[in-house]
């Protein structure tokens, strides 16, 4: 018989249908909570993301999960812990703006009415940490904080936050010349200097492409210039 059977094909949900998903509470059946950053717990929190995001935030997000873990363990931080929080990090990335926006409605978030209605991009950070804080506490606060710091920064940014933030950018999928270099300089720079370079290509980036920067990001910027020691 030389006809090839078709492969059902399981029809790509819509953006929609995806954001709509990912809205819903999340139960945490089936997930030990008693060991948050085991082996078992990640590949259970990868299956949970499978169905929330599209395949190439999938491929992206794995791919910060990795390269969190690489950053932690070259400058001391636990691997496991970080590998989680990389995975998570884009845990509302599928939100479309007006479930994110409900989302700041529902949690009472502390994001200025600027952002939220000129800037939704910058909102899955936040809304992501407050959803996982309500369905997920056992991955405790300073997940959470680094997930929320991961799209804006913040003065003052913790070790965990630093390797996401730094993670999602140069995480070897992201083709762009600066985060390829920097990647390579791992363990090499430190984590303050890596990061405050990945901040830097960042910010350029918006300023090339023409794009609106926030208040916050432009309050990360000084912070970061202020406190940064002057090169003599």
């Amino acid at each position: 018989n030389m006809a090839k059977k078709k492969k059902a094909q399981v029809a790509e949900p819509t953006r929609e249908e995806l954001s709509e998903f990912a809205y819903q509470p999340t139960g945490a059946e089936g997930f030990d909570g008693e060991k948050p950053f085991s082996s078992q717990s990640y590949k259970h929190m990868k299956g949970l993301l499978m169905q929330r995001v599209n395949p190439s935030r999938y491929v992206h997000s794995i791919s910060v999960a990795k390269t969190a873990r690489k950053l932690a363990r070259a400058y001391g931080y636990d691997g496991h812990i970080a590998r989680m929080a990389g995975l998570l990090h884009d845990w509302d990335k599928a939100l479309l703006p007006a479930q994110l926006q409900q989302r700041i409605a529902d949690f009472d978030l502390k994001v200025s009415p600027d952002v939220v209605n000129g800037m939704p991009w910058v909102l899955h950070g936040p809304t992501a940490a407050a959803v996982l804080r309500r369905d997920f506490p056992c991955f405790g606060e300073e997940v959470f904080q680094a997930i929320e710091r991961h799209t804006v920064g913040a003065p003052s940014m913790a070790p965990l936050d630093m390797i996401v933030f730094v993670a999602d950018k140069i995480e070897p999928t992201h083709d762009v010349a600066e985060y390829k270099r920097l990647y390579k300089q791992i363990g090499t720079m430190s984590l303050e200097e890596l990061f405050y370079a990945v901040l830097k290509e960042g910010m350029s980036y918006l300023v090339r492409a023409g794009k609106p920067i926030s208040y916050d990001s432009v309050t990360v910027w000084n912070w970061y210039n202020g406190a940064k020691p002057q090169e003599q």
